[in-house]
Formats: C-alpha cells, structure tokens, sequence
C-alpha cells in the first residue's frame, strides 16, 4: 500500500516542496516583479546600461549579449520540444556542428573586437549593441543544440537514436523566432518588456537546469535510468532548484563585491 502511494507522487514529496517555498519566497518578496528578475540575473553579468536595451524606459536584466546568449538557448530547447527530439542523444552530423560552432566563434570574434576598442587598440568596428544581441541569440541556440543531446544521452535509458538537429533547413523555424526576438528587443515596445524579460530570465534558468541535471545525474550515479518524464522529473527539478539558489548565491556575491571591495563585476 504504501508503495503505491508513493507511485502517485510524480516527484519526491521534499523536492515539490522545496520548490513551492521557493517560488512562494520568491513572488511574496516585496519588490516590482521587474525588479526581482534583475536582481535574479545580476550576478551574471555587469548589467551596464550602456551595454543594455531599455523598454519604457526600464533595462533589460541581462546586457545584450548576455540576454541574446540566454534568450537564444531557450528558442533552442523549445525547437527541440517543438520537433519531439528533446529525447534525442546524439549530436547534429559534422557539417552541421561547424555551422553551430561557427555561431559560438562569431560572439567570440565580436566579444574580442568590443574589447580592443574598450582598450583603444586596432578593431574592425565600433561595438553595437544590435551585433552583442545577435551573435548571442545565435550562440544560445547553438548551445542548446549542443549541449541538450548530451544530457539526454546521460539522462535517458532509452534515449532517441537520432541528432538534434539532422539538416540546415530545420534551423529555419528558429533562426526566424531568434529574428523576431531581435527585432520586438530593439524595437523597444514597452507592452514586451515584461515577455522579453521573461524569456530572458527563463533561457537563464533553463541553461543552469541542464547543466545541473547532467552534473546531478552523474554525482548520483543515475545515467541512463529514466524511461519517461515521469522518472527525469526529479533530476530535472533538482537541477532547476540548484540554479535558483546559484543565481542568487552570485547575485549575492556581486553585491558583497561592489560594496565591501568597491570591485566592478566581470564583463
């Protein structure tokens, strides 16, 4: 009887609740909700408001690479939703995984151009941000691409034999979602700043989950034991509670830093 009970829980009774406190804590805390994403994010990146879309006249809570970055990882992981290939383990064919590492290399060659003009040495192009927002969408996606079949091999015990992404014309559907995120960002409507904002904070805390629920599945010695969503679910809220709680331990840590060291965040 009783373990038929607890086959009703789809997820361990301490871990729901868990979970409840700290979404309860967190919606009850008495600051604009606006506020509270930022401060989510803060200790992710400088939020420099030179470096940052405004909406309404309110900041993003990521700069534009980093929202970009974050953003573009959640598209991905919808996409692979979208096409039933969340369960797929294997990485895209060769060619194709050039092209999404080709993504990653063109945030890191505008990254580096920003930073020789900060430095006043030779660059190729005064910073933008609409470069920072693009070239991060597009390595977000890339990420998820990348990195979600390899918590999927780990993570499922009969995982789908098949690539994550298995021709060019599949990056169609979301290299145009990435475009609209592009185009509703700079365009700077103040009835999406919220949506913007959220999908921001949600790409943020969907990439720290999979990183997390790999780590977990490993530490714990559970690979390749879930056989529906009912059995991943609690790694995956394990990893999801872990990157609440890192995100405010940096948040935290970036606040310690700026007022004790009088120290400027990282870039």
């Amino acid at each position: 009887m009783a373990a038929t009970s607890r086959r009703r829980w789809p997820a361990h009774p301490l871990l729901v609740g868990a979970l409840g406190a700290t979404l309860l804590g967190f919606l009850v805390l008495p600051l604009p909700f606006l506020q509270k994403l930022q401060a989510l994010a803060a200790g992710v990146c400088a939020q420099r408001p030179e470096h940052s879309y405004f909406m309404a006249g309110v900041q993003l809570p990521l700069e534009a690479r980093m929202g970009g970055i974050f953003a573009g990882f959640l598209v991905g992981v919808l996409y692979l939703f979208w096409a039933d290939r969340a369960r797929a383990g294997l990485l895209p064919p060769p060619a194709l995984q050039g092209l999404l590492l080709g993504f990653v290399v063109l945030l890191g060659l505008d990254g580096l151009n920003a930073t020789l003009y900060d430095l006043g040495a030779p660059h190729l192009y005064a910073p933008q941000n609409a470069l920072r927002l693009a070239t991060g969408l597009l390595c977000g996606l890339a990420m998820a691409l990348l990195a979600v079949p390899v918590l999927a091999a780990a993570l499922w015990k009969d995982w789908d034999v098949e690539p994550s992404l298995a021709r060019p014309g599949e990056l169609l559907g979301p290299l145009c979602v990435l475009g609209m995120i592009q185009a509703t960002t700079m365009a700077g409507v103040p009835l999406l700043l919220m949506p913007i904002a959220l999908v921001i904070v949600a790409g943020l805390l969907g990439a720290f989950t999979v990183g997390n629920t790999y780590a977990l599945v490993l530490l714990t010695r559970r690979e390749g034991r879930a056989t529906s969503w009912r059995d991943a679910l609690n790694p995956l809220l394990g990893g999801l509670l872990v990157a609440f709680y890192e995100l405010v331990a940096l948040a935290a840590l970036r606040a310690w830093a700026e007022s004790a060291l009088g120290a400027r965040w990282p870039v």
